[in-house]
C-alpha cells in the first residue's frame, strides 16, 4: 500500500470519529462551546506539531497566504458544520457535507487547469450520486 493511501485511510477514520464526537458533544452543550473545545483540541495538535517539526517550519520561513486562507475557510466551515450538526441527523449531515470535494474538483478545473480522465469523471459522479442517495 502506498503511503498516501494509508494516510487517506487515517483521515477517513479520524474525521469519522471527529464527527461522531461532535454530535455527542452537541447532545450535552451549545454549538459555540463545542467549537471552543474543538479549537482547543486543534490548538493542542498544533503545539505538538510545531514542537516536533519546528526545524521544518521555521527554516527559511516565509508567509503563506494560501495556507492562512485554508485555515480560515476550514475554521469557518467547521463552525457552520457544528451549527448544522446540532439539529440534523449525523447520518445525513456528514454525507451531505461530504459533497465539498465536488466544489474542489470544479475549482481545480477552473483555476489549476487540471484535466480529468474518463475514469476519474465516472468516479466523481458515482461518489456524488452515493452521497445524494445516503442523504435522502
Amino acid at each position: 500500500m502506498e503511503r498516501w493511501f494509508g494516510m487517506a485511510l487515517l483521515v477517513i477514520l479520524l474525521w469519522g470519529l471527529g464527527s461522531l464526537f461532535g454530535k455527542l458533544a452537541l447532545i450535552r452543550d451549545t454549538p459555540y462551546r463545542v467549537y471552543l473545545f474543538e479549537g482547543i483540541g486543534t490548538l493542542a495538535v498544533l503545539i505538538l506539531f510545531v514542537f516536533f517539526k519546528k526545524h521544518d517550519i521555521f527554516t527559511n520561513f516565509s508567509f503563506n497566504i494560501y495556507a492562512l486562507l485554508m485555515g480560515l475557510t476550514w475554521g469557518l466551515g467547521t463552525i457552520f458544520f457544528i451549527i448544522a450538526l446540532q439539529p440534523a441527523k449525523l447520518s445525513v449531515i456528514v454525507p451531505l457535507t461530504a459533497l465539498y470535494p465536488a466544489i474542489t474538483v470544479l475549482l481545480s478545473l477552473l483555476f489549476l487547469h487540471e484535466r480529468l480522465e474518463l475514469k476519474e469523471v465516472v468516479g466523481i459522479v458515482l461518489a456524488i450520486l452515493s452521497i445524494v442517495l445516503l442523504s435522502k
